[in-house]
């Protein structure tokens, strides 16, 4: 869940429980309000119903006023009402209404009909009214502090989605965000660090590409001044450390190759993939067994042709028997060989430098390089054991989809 999310999530909490706290207040308010007046309305309509009976209207006036009751002109009981009491008298009644969140007293005796107001209700209702403005206002600045907080996580989505890009390669990206806050400090530490990893990176494979150059001259001259030395032990192992060497810097040279050079994409049948792979081997042919059923693929075909051999390769030096097989399903390609499970899970084996036996000729390089290569395409490789087969596959987005 994103931060965006969690607050607009909390804003929405604090605004459904602000809205039901004031809600209750005023409910609350208002029924506890109302119960005064009823009271006051009732002791005032028993004060008043005596001068009214008596005809005594200097005493009803007075009592009237005493009471803080104002005689409201105008045949009001005809309008929309919602009555809270009413008292059947003899001769008249005695009715306590609402109408417009105002509390009315209606006497009724004989012929004569009063409608009373009690004036003193008028505060309540202006502190109602207050606290509704109150409540508007708080909304207001809870939504204003919603918007300012949205709009102070747009720099750091920006600068999250600078990271991200620097995290898949793009190594020139920084950060544009200026400022004196806690992000822009956050956005120069990143761009210093950028800067900084960008240097190491760009040194070191500086250094890697001068050193496998360099190396490739001694290593000639080496080979060169072998030819003139008599058949020996000794010869037949310096020229085997020489081709390790040469084998060794070739690759490390060729993984650089797979960083920085650009793909030549074209469209080409699995079995065109398949000879290209075969091509780059010295086997027997009856050392692998080919199944295919042929699809078109898209992408670097010397690329993918060297990723391909180096799973064969891999395949024929640590199968358990021959021959080891190729076979397609419509989207990946496999290679399988006998023998038992990998005792780690393939992530190590992906890293240079790792090899499955210490006893076998090589300096774990192959499948590293096989997965530069597909995955620089888009595509998957992966492996599974079953019923006794190792299983590596190279899995293409779609037949004839372009990476």
């Amino acid at each position: 869940m994103s931060i965006r999310l969690k607050i607009t999530l909390l804003f929405l909490a604090s605004l459904l429980l602000m809205g039901y706290i004031s809600y209750w207040v005023q409910t609350q308010a208002t029924q506890k309000n109302r119960t005064i007046l009823v009271e006051r309305y009732l002791r005032g309509a028993k004060t008043l119903l005596s001068p009214l009976i008596k005809g005594d209207n200097r005493t009803f006036r007075a009592k009237l006023e005493e009471l803080g009751f104002q005689e409201l002109s105008g045949d009001r009981d005809k309008l929309p009402r919602s009555i809270l009491y009413r008292q059947p008298l003899s001769y008249g009644e005695i009715v306590i209404y609402s109408r417009d969140d105002r509390v009315y007293l209606s006497l009724r005796y004989l012929d004569e009909a009063l409608t009373l107001y009690d004036r003193t209700q008028e505060e309540g209702i202006l502190e109602q009214r207050i606290a509704s403005v109150m409540f508007a206002v708080d909304i207001g600045l809870l939504l204003l502090i919603y918007l300012l907080v949205l709009r102070m996580l747009a720099p750091l989505k920006r600068l999250g989605s600078t990271m991200k890009a620097f995290s898949h390669g793009n190594l020139d990206v920084r950060s544009e965000l200026k400022g004196n806050d806690e992000i822009a400090e956050v956005s120069g530490s990143f761009n210093a660090m950028a800067d900084r990893l960008q240097q190491a990176i760009n040194s070191k494979e500086e250094l890697l590409r001068e050193v496998g150059h360099e190396l490739k001259t001694p290593i000639a001259k080496g080979k060169f001044a072998l030819e003139g030395i008599d058949e020996s032990p000794s010869k037949a192992i310096l020229r085997e450390a020489l081709e390790d060497l040469d084998t060794l810097t070739s690759a490390i040279l060729h993984q650089k190759r797979i960083d920085e050079e650009p793909l030549e994409i074209s469209s080409f049948k699995v079995s065109t993939l398949i000879a290209e792979a075969l091509s780059k081997l010295v086997v027997d042919e009856e050392k692998v067994r080919i199944d295919i059923e042929d699809f078109e693929v898209r992408g670097d075909l010397p690329y993918l042709g060297i990723a391909l051999k180096n799973l064969v390769e891999n395949a024929l030096k640590y199968t358990s028997s021959l021959p080891i097989e190729m076979r397609t399903d419509g989207s990946c390609i496999h290679v399988l060989s006998k023998g038992g499970p990998l005792k780690r899970p393939l992530s190590y084996y992906l890293q240079p430098f790792t090899r499955g036996s210490r006893r076998k000729q090589g300096f774990g390089l192959g499948l590293s390089i096989t997965k530069k290569i597909v995955e620089k395409h888009g595509y998957t490789l992966n492996y599974v054991h079953s019923s006794g087969w190792n299983d590596f596959s190279i899995c293409f987005a779609s037949r004839g989809q372009a990476p």
